[in-house]
């Protein structure tokens, strides 16, 4: 058992950088250099180049040669913040000593906005010089690190044509007592343990709003969508797991009482996941919930989980500050987070996110195109799924049944697309987001205010069903406990 299946179907593949659904198209977005400038670098920008006073203008200008050998389309604000901003940065910056911390100078207006005024967007019109431009800046002084934007995709791995639409429920196994399910059923009696008064939005990439089994309403909250079925199949599928209607027909919806909202991860033509993660934080409250369902390819050239980068690892700690639990994807690369080469990195530091690993569900068989393959114990590690201590938690990752592609019930309409093969840690994580906004309901009815992110994680860590070894995976390869609802329900 546990060997590393060789998977690849019309619809899923696995590939160098891990497992991921082959009907993803890339869009259309360039690539630019994120720039994180030192806390202490007294350094703002234009939309054409840096600047500074007098005293560091030759910190401005080291930058701007750099800048000069190519042609640069724009620098911009990373998240959106206006000029006075930034221009106060500079202020701030200037009283500040070498490699100051933020909690130590927080007096002195190091607060979120200080910290995200320090990311400029570097577009060049050309995009193949991104990566040229970002070596060239990591060696400049004022510069904390330079990188080029992430190009995530959805983390899931294998998806899926009958017509009618017909009743699911029963398929829904995740919604079961433990240890095989999380015990939604059991706690949806408890006054808003339905996720009633919590709003979840999901980043991603695009959704289909219009699915049958979808409340209307959804809202999307920015971003430009990706025009692509793959793209939008991945997100019905998330929001179905979460929120789909209850009824005689389609699925069920864990927290089918939240509000649903999305927010695209494409801002201004690029990849910004950090931006979309802070639009999204402005619109939501206190108690509400952010799901990132992305990975991309990290420094070992396998998927990890977004707060590797330390912009998005920024806008994580600013939302969970705020209040709002942020749930995220830990990836589908088959790493291991707690290697030598992610010191310091997003991979081995705490962002409040709850990060979500992927088990094997309790059917212990993965079915491509008809071939059954045996594949460890339920609630051990599927051998795609990243690990290590950063990991808070799992749930299923294959055989989860909600909306689109269409294997289960297609026709010629994707608004009654249903699937039995969601998968990866793309259909963990929306298990566990939708397993806080549950708990979260259940606090705003019992108790008239939510829990903090950080009381939300630890519920679920200690309550949850424990992580099962398996042949060739320890629990060495922590990926966490699979939620339990009820038990967790009792520490509300």
């Amino acid at each position: 058992m546990a060997k590393k299946a060789k998977v690849r179907t019309q619809t899923g593949e696995q590939t160098r950088q891990g497992y991921v659904s082959a009907s993803i198209e890339p869009p259309e977005v360039q690539d630019y250099v994120v720039v994180e400038l030192r806390y202490e670098c007294p350094v703002a920008f234009t939309a054409t180049r840096f600047a500074a006073p007098a005293a560091a203008e030759s910190q401005a200008e080291t930058l701007n040669r750099t800048l000069e050998r190519f042609d640069i389309k724009t620098l911009r604000s990373h998240f959106g913040l206006p000029s006075a901003a930034v221009r106060e940065r500079v202020e701030i910056a200037a009283t500040l000593p070498p490699e100051p911390e933020p909690a130590k100078f927080r007096k002195k207006g190091m607060d979120t906005t200080f910290i995200q005024s320090g990311f400029v967007q570097v577009v060049p019109k050309d995009p193949r010089d991104a990566k040229k431009i970002a070596s060239e800046l990591n060696k400049k002084g004022p510069v904390w690190k330079a990188f080029v934007a992430p190009r995530p995709v959805p983390a899931a791995v294998l998806n899926g044509s009958s017509a009618g639409s017909r009743n699911f429920e029963p398929a829904q196994g995740y919604l079961h007592s433990a240890p095989n399910g999380i015990g939604a059923m059991e706690v949806w009696n408890l006054p808003g343990a339905r996720g009633k008064g919590v709003t979840i939005c999901d980043i991603e990439g695009n959704w289909n709003r219009k699915h049958e089994d979808l409340p209307t309403g959804i809202q999307l909250l920015g971003g430009t969508v990706i025009d692509d079925l793959g793209w939008r199949n991945h997100g019905t599928a998330v929001l179905g797991e979460m929120i789909s209607r209850p009824g005689q027909k389609g699925t069920v919806g864990i927290a089918h009482e939240a509000k649903g909202a999305v927010h695209s991860a494409v801002i201004n033509g690029v990849f910004n996941v950090a931006g979309a993660i802070t639009n999204a934080a402005d619109n939501l409250k206190a108690g509400d919930v952010i799901l990132i369902e992305l990975q991309a390819v990290g420094p070992n050239g396998k998927y990890v989980a977004m707060q590797y980068w330390g912009d998005i690892f920024s806008a994580i700690v600013a939302a969970t500050n705020k209040g709002i639990t942020v749930v995220e994807a830990a990836g589908n690369g088959d790493e291991n987070f707690d290697l030598a080469i992610y010191n310091g990195t997003g991979l081995q530091k705490d962002s409040g996110a709850i990060v979500v690993g992927a088990g094997v569900p309790p059917t212990n068989f993965f079915d491509t195109d008809n071939n059954y393959t045996q594949i460890g114990v339920p609630r051990s590690r599927i051998w795609f799924s990243n690990y290590g201590k950063i990991v808070n938690v799992q749930a299923w990752g294959w055989h989860v049944t909600t909306l689109g592609y269409g294997d289960a019930q297609g026709g010629s309409s994707e608004n009654v697309w249903y699937t039995h093969r969601f998968s990866g840690t793309s259909s963990a994580s929306p298990i566990v987001t939708a397993a806080v906004a549950c708990l979260q309901g259940r606090a705003l009815a019992k108790n008239g205010s939510p829990l903090t992110p950080a009381k939300v994680r630890k519920i679920l860590i200690d309550t949850g069903t424990p992580q099962q070894a398996g042949p060739n995976v320890p629990l060495s390869q922590h990926i966490g406990p699979q939620p339990n609802l009820p038990r967790a329900m009792a520490k509300v």
